[in-house]
This record gives C-alpha cells, structure tokens and sequence, in this order.
C-alpha cells in the first residue's frame, strides 16, 4: 500500500508539473496537496492494514488449533447434512 501510496503521490506531482508548465492557475497547489495527502494516508494507513497475528500464531484468521477435538454437535449435523445433500440430489436427478 506504501508503494500505491507513494506512486499515485509521483503522478500528482507529474500533474502538477505539466499544470505549472501550460499555466494553468492553481495547479501547483491542487496537485502538490493531493500528493501530500495521498502520501501521507498511505503512510498512516498501511500499518493498519496488516495482517495482526494472534497468541497462538495462527495466521491472524483465529481458527481453533488442529489438535481440539471436534465440537459434540458435529456428528449429527454432518449426518442430517449429507441426507439433505442427497435428498436435493434424488430430486433433481
């Protein structure tokens, strides 16, 4: 994001540039403050963005480690789900 950040900022100040050179009025000023604050919104930003990781270093995702067991309930949805599954498959084929 840094890097978007800071090659948007250089395209603005091309754009201010290219103003300043065909005069036109205020260019400079528009195009210099837009590079100044997509560069810096880049800067805060980008930080934030990134993947936070948790205790157990699990990717940040927060899924439970592989070594718990499967919840109790697991068992009977599986079942009732693979009957419905096939009932919708009988139906329609």
């Amino acid at each position: 994001m840094r890097a978007w950040g800071a090659g948007v900022s250089v395209g603005y100040v091309v754009l201010a540039i290219v103003g300043a050179a065909f005069h036109v009025a205020g260019a400079e000023l528009l195009f210099g403050l837009c590079a100044v604050l997509t560069l810096a919104l880049s800067l805060i930003v980008a930080p934030l963005l990134r993947p936070r990781r948790s205790d157990e270093d699990d990717g940040g995702i927060g899924a439970p480690p592989p070594d718990e067991p499967e919840p109790p309930w697991w068992p009977d949805f599986e079942r009732e789900f693979r009957a419905y599954a096939e009932r919708l498959t009988s139906v329609r084929g």
